[in-house]
């Protein structure tokens, strides 16, 4: 009873907080148009119309970066993240009421922009103020959730390891081996209040998943690359009895023209703009040892076409004169310049001149090098299907995964976006990579053992 208790009192909290996060992006929109642009309130009714209906379409756009970015979520990331969410899609929404203002004035001469920049404070500091209340409330009535994990081989240790370094959120009460008895496994289910299976055997899991069913206990499934493949489906009924039909849309006639299009005006406006930041880069690279600005190296394209590709060089001269290997946590080899434009992506941007050239697309799977995927080809003879699409600077895996993500997973998520890629997708893709810039764990570098991040 307590828990059931306490779960109603934590949903309580979770809808506060999203009423109150969208009161204050309401108040600070209708009193920046109001400052800026609205009638005054002598209008009566049509300045108070305008006024709430500037706030719920502020509220509207809001409400769409904080979906994306997972801003709402409170109790589920940390204060320090869930602020950066915010801030993410306070800056976004804020930008499109600005676009707004100078269309209505067409142009910036009649608006007061020194009101925007603290209206965008008064947001930042209220809604920090709405977090940390909220969270400290969450914390008060929040227990960790109690996880049983079965397993089918050992890459479920570092599900584990994944699992103790969010100890605020999950406590693992069992984990047990696909070879335990079913009446054991059903015995123990009971405590948990979720199941994850990680590569169990496909008998075991039929009955898991069916016992789960009937006392609705949630369970978590890793998939396999054919069920992904087999992702998106129809049900036949030509037959009385049920097929899943993997649905394979064709793509869109206009697909290939537009993404095209978007890489070209995105990465010669993104060279224009970030020039001065990259000349400055450059310039410090060069200068810390007076080697080379860029690190030049070869990578796989669409259908293992191999290209230069071009980053700026994070670490020290000839680092890889004893092979090729991805950088290690701690690697000596980054240099204290690497350290910063890793940490940023700023390393990265360079690609863009790829993306003009054409080698690459914005969206896409990573690249690898020839020499690492034929490592991972031994390990998994399905890795090369990743580049049925052109690579990319970001994508899904880029988005979703980390540097040191080991390869099957990366596999399993570039496929995802393979089997699903529309424009609608590369744009969100490309909002998401915004949220991951400044989250050290995406730049998590493989183990100090290992030359790849699947090698053992």
């Amino acid at each position: 009873m307590e828990r059931e208790n306490n779960l109603l009192k934590k949903n309580i909290v979770k809808q506060s907080y999203k009423i109150v996060s969208l009161f204050i992006m309401f108040l600070s929109a209708s009193a920046l148009w109001y400052y800026n642009i609205s009638p005054y309130w002598e209008n009566g009714y049509t300045g108070y119309l305008t006024l709430a209906l500037v706030g719920i379409m502020f509220c509207i756009i809001y409400w769409f970066f904080a979906k994306m970015y997972q801003a709402l979520k409170i109790g589920i990331y940390r204060l320090t993240e869930l602020m950066y969410f915010q801030v993410l899609a306070i800056v976004l929404a804020d930008a499109a009421l600005l676009f707004e203002s100078i269309m209505w004035f067409h142009g910036f001469q009649k608006l007061k922009i020194w009101s925007y920049f603290l209206g965008m404070v008064f947001q930042v500091v209220a809604m920090g103020g709405n977090i940390f209340v909220h969270n400290r409330l969450f914390a008060l009535y929040d227990e960790r959730r109690k996880i049983l994990i079965v397993y089918g081989n050992d890459g479920y240790k570092t599900l584990i390891k994944k699992m103790q370094s969010k100890k605020y959120r999950y406590e693992i009460v069992g984990c047990y081996s696909d070879e335990t008895s079913l009446e054991v496994l059903e015995d123990n289910i009971g405590k948990a209040e979720g199941i994850y299976l990680y590569e169990v055997d496909d008998q075991l899991k039929r009955k898991l998943v069916l016992f789960c069913d009937s006392i609705s206990k949630d369970i978590y499934l890793t998939q396999s690359v054919e069920d992904l493949l087999t992702m998106g489906f129809d049900v036949s009924h030509t037959f009385d009895t049920p097929f899943i039909r993997t649905k394979r849309m064709p793509e869109k006639w206009y697909y290939a023209f537009i993404k095209r299009t978007i890489d070209i005006l995105f990465s010669s406006m993104g060279l224009i703009i970030l020039s001065p930041m990259l000349l400055i880069v450059a310039a410090c690279i060069k200068l810390y040892d007076g080697g080379p600005v860029f690190y030049k190296q070869i990578r796989l394209t669409k259908g293992h076409k191999e290209f230069e590709i071009y980053k700026f060089r994070s670490m020290i001269v000839d680092a890889e004169k004893n092979g090729a290997r991805l950088a290690a946590q701690n690697d000596n080899r980054i240099t204290p310049i690497g350290k910063v434009i890793r940490a940023t992506r700023v390393d990265e941007l360079p690609q863009l001149i790829n993306i003009l050239k054409g080698d690459m697309t914005l969206v896409g799977p990573r690249p690898e090098r020839p020499e690492i995927e034929d490592v991972y080809l031994k390990e998994i003879p399905e890795f090369g299907m990743r580049l049925k699409v052109k690579a990319g600077l970001t994508g899904y895996a880029q988005v979703f995964g980390k540097y040191n993500t080991s390869p099957e997973d990366k596999l399993k998520l570039d496929l995802l976006y393979i089997n699903q890629r529309s424009l609608l997708l590369d744009f969100k893709l490309i909002f998401y990579t915004i949220k991951i810039i400044f989250i050290p764990e995406a730049t998590e570098g493989i183990e100090e053992n290992k030359t790849t991040a699947g090698s053992k």
